[in-house]
């Protein structure tokens, strides 16, 4: 049989996918008129007759019973147009091909040959990316994992190849580069059937400015604390990140509801430049109104199926409604209620109901922003402490842990207790935080009512060796290496040089072993020390150090070696009572002939001995950052006690307070310190110009170091401009200061007053005020980078003024 003529069969209606191409043609075996269209209509004119066969041509990879399986026209039954129509939209979701098309051969007889001409779509070899300089291969890769296990290895597909295109692009704006384009080389996905990424980053947006729309119960400046998007600026570049502002998004949204805006919603608009490099950040922001509580209620939960509940027990409903923070009237949000049921929680739990739960059930009233409060309280029973058990202290002395536990047996069960042991064991820096539980076990069958407490623990690598710098406008740049040993024991002796090698020996005893290396540019300190907190397992603590400092003072230089040992003992949690010797050999060189007598009188080596005793309290809320409270200093040092070339008496006090005066909805305080130091040396003409008050610098600000207070004579009577300390002191300043960014940065204003004389009294006083920056860093260490400037407003003839001082220690690791 040969092909005679082919005739287009219109109006049949099969259709093609998308980029492919179907037709049905009829094709008769019989002469005909070359071109002459067979007739045409609604329906194809073959309809009915019957399929003698079906074929595939073109096919040579997929397999032809396969294929056979896909079609629903078979040999024998009637031609069903709508059946072949459905027949090549199966082929085609196969994906296997790029182009389909069906044609009717008609035979003599009046049966009809279904004929399926396909091209089979060439495999994905292989997936590359290129062009992307900032986004790493690895983290595209790992976008498009997903994707690519479904195309790579088999035929062409187009959806999937366009999927993986905007997958990359959304990447990319992901991280702010909004004028990416993503490209696939057609040429090379034709000849070698690599699917070929191109990629045109464009420049990454940078945020000009952040603004918010809708906020009136918070000013945009607290709402942008809030946010981690920043503008670009000296210290941030402020790259655009479309996952840093959904994150942003709702950080707003929970600032909200904590304040009382339970209805509070938020979106963002980002609105690029025309130039592409640059855009505006906009939070729109729908606050709601603001809830308040109208009615705080309480009750206890049901024990049983018969218990019915009703009123607390330990607590009445006034009582507990003492104890909670949230009061009627009050803004009703997340953070409050948080408080509230912390504080009715930790009340039973203070009395021995360890399992006590409070829930907090909010009722808003529909027709007003209001809210109705009930607490509802599990009491649960009423515990005593049983045994205290130590696990997983390997090195750790029991009594070392033992120290920072406050469950005691046999008192009541505190809940709260518990959880301040945890916390106090994860803060003394022996052991591993995230391993450190202190948990409270079940009820022992054999002694109801008492519970024991198991404390868990896990060895910390309590050994340091740290690398540093500070820069002081007093003491200039100074190095620092430190080896420090929390947990030191200075009675574990190695039994072997391997034991000592892997830190198993002088461990354990919750002793602080340290060695101090402090090279300067003008001042330099060495030190080995050794601390022991409970001596003897009694609120006695001793002490033990030895040093040598060299300093170089403009007009001489002063280097000191000596030791010190002391004993203290501490009077419950405020008070804490000290007494030390300590002996020095101090030697003064470099001493210029035109110096003060003074000075002169002292260049040498001299020996100091010295017996003191101090009473300090305290009250502060914390040892680093403290915001209230109050700490006293009170001391007594008597020099030549046991010999030495100085015979004199050295009193001093310390007075400091801490006043919060006000607090914003982060919780940030704004406090005011109020620092009174005293100082006095009887025997005027006994102490040695080293032993001698000096103010000024970071001690007086507005004024140089060591740069006020008497000035030293020469041998022929005349005035010197050296500076050589005084035997009365007395200083009193104010600093307020106040929280800006987070808990980071701080402004601080300061009114410093005292005077440095020779005799009692408040002759020569000076006064200076000033402004300055708090620097707050953790990773660089408890105390804040300092800068201060200084403006005196009362001064003395001699002074010396220093505007600027400053105070950066920057450890390096």
């Amino acid at each position: 049989m040969t092909l005679r003529a082919r005739a287009m069969v219109l109006g049949a209606g099969l259709l093609a996918a998308p980029g492919l191409t179907a037709r049905v043609c009829a094709q008769a075996l019989t002469p005909a008129p070359p071109g002459q269209p067979a007739p045409a209509d609604e329906r194809s004119p073959y309809e009915g007759r019957p399929i003698r066969e079906i074929r595939f041509v073109g096919v040579n990879r997929v397999e032809d019973a396969y294929l056979r399986n896909q079609v629903r026209s078979a040999v024998g039954q009637p031609l069903d147009w709508r059946t072949v129509r459905e027949d090549l939209r199966r082929l085609e979701r196969l994906g296997e091909f790029s182009d389909i098309q069906a044609d009717l051969l008609v035979d003599d007889a009046g049966s009809v040959v279904v004929q399926f001409r396909v091209v089979e779509a060439p495999i994905v070899q292989d997936v590359v990316v290129v062009g992307n300089r900032q986004v790493p291969d690895e983290e595209i890769a790992q976008t498009l994992e997903g994707v690519i296990s479904l195309f790579r290895g088999i035929p062409i597909d187009e959806f999937q190849i366009g999927r993986a295109q905007r997958l990359i692009e959304d990447l990319y704006r992901r991280k702010g580069y909004y004028q990416v384009q993503v490209t696939v080389d057609r040429s090379e996905l034709e000849t070698s059937g690599i699917v070929a990424f191109r990629v045109r980053e464009g420049e990454r947006l940078r945020v000009t400015a952040i603004r918010f729309e809708g906020n009136r119960a918070f000013n945009s400046r607290l709402l942008q604390q809030q946010v981690s998007t920043r503008t670009s600026g000296l210290f941030d570049t402020g790259a655009l990140d479309d996952s840093v502002l959904d994150q942003d998004v709702v950080k707003i949204v929970e600032f909200y509801l904590d304040r009382g805006h339970l209805d509070a919603r938020a979106s963002r608009r980002v609105q690029p430049s025309p130039n592409g490099r640059e855009a505006i950040v906009t939070f729109l922001i729908d606050e709601g109104p603001l809830y308040t509580v109208r009615r705080i209620t309480a009750r206890r939960a049901p024990e049983s199926r018969d218990d019915p509940g009703g009123p607390p027990r330990e607590f009445t409903e006034v009582q507990l409604r003492g104890v909670i923070p949230l009061k009627t009237g009050d803004p009703f949000g997340r953070a409050p209620l948080r408080q509230a049921v912390d504080a009715a929680t930790e009340a039973y739990q203070r009395l021995g109901y360890a399992d006590a739960r409070v829930n907090a059930v909010e009722r808003r009233d529909p027709e007003s922003p209001q809210v109705d409060v009930e607490f509802v309280v599990s009491e649960g029973r009423r515990f005593r402490t049983g045994m205290v058990y130590i696990q997983g202290n390997s090195l750790t002395q029991q009594k070392v842990i033992r120290r920072e536990v406050t469950v005691r047996p046999d008192r009541w069960l505190d809940g709260q207790a518990v959880r301040e042991t945890e916390e106090r064991l994860k803060e003394s820096r022996l052991f591993n935080p995230a391993r450190t539980k202190v948990t409270v076990q079940p009820e022992d069958p054999a002694l109801p009512g008492y519970r024991d407490v198991l404390v868990e623990v896990e060895e910390a690598d309590t050994g340091s060796l740290s690398f540093g710098a500070a820069v002081d406008s007093d003491a200039g740049l100074t190095g620092a290496v430190i080896l420090n040993q929390r947990n030191f024991d200075i009675a574990d002796t190695p039994d072997s040089f391997d034991e000592l090698i892997r830190g198993r020996a002088f461990r354990g005893a919750g002793q602080n072993f340290n060695v101090s290396l402090q090279p300067g540019t003008e001042s330099s300190n060495y030190s080995v020390s050794l601390v022991e907190p409970w001596f003897l397992e009694s609120p006695y603590s001793l002490s033990g150090v030895a040093f040598f400092r060299d300093r170089d003072f403009d007009d001489y230089d002063e280097q000191r070696l000596g030791g010190r040992v002391g004993a203290s003992r501490r009077f419950g949690t405020r008070w804490v009572g000290s007494a030390f010797v300590r002996a020095e050999q101090i030697d003064i060189s470099d001493v210029s002939s035109s110096a003060a007598v003074d000075l002169q009188e002292v260049e040498g080596k001299s020996n100091l001995t010295a017996l003191g005793i101090s009473l300090s309290r305290n009250t502060l809320n914390s040892r680093v950052r403290p915001t209230r409270g109050t700490i006293t200093e009170l001391g007594v040092e008597q020099f030549g006690a046991l010999g030495g070339d100085y015979d004199f008496t050295r009193l001093s006090a310390q007075h400091q307070v801490f006043v919060p005066l006000d607090e914003d909805v982060l919780g940030r305080i704004t406090f005011l310190s109020w620092t009174t130091r005293i100082g006095y040396i009887p025997q005027e003409d006994e102490a040695p110009i080293f032993e001698r008050f000096y103010l000024g610098g970071r001690t007086f600000r507005g004024f140089d170091f060591r740069g006020i207070g008497p000035l030293g004579l020469r041998a022929d009577g005349t005035e010197t401009n050296d500076h050589v300390g005084g035997t009365w002191q007395f200083f009193t300043g104010i600093e307020v200061e106040k929280p800006l960014w987070a808990q980071t940065l701080a402004v601080v204003a300061f009114l410093d007053t005292g005077t440095l004389t020779d005799s009692v009294g408040f002759t020569d006083y000076r006064v200076s005020v000033g402004a300055g920056v708090r620097l707050y860093l953790p990773q660089l260490g408890p105390a804040p980078l300092a800068f201060d400037f200084g403006f005196p407003l009362i001064d003395q003839d001699g002074d010396e003024r220093e505007v600027f001082s400053f105070s950066v220690d920057l450890p390096l690791r």
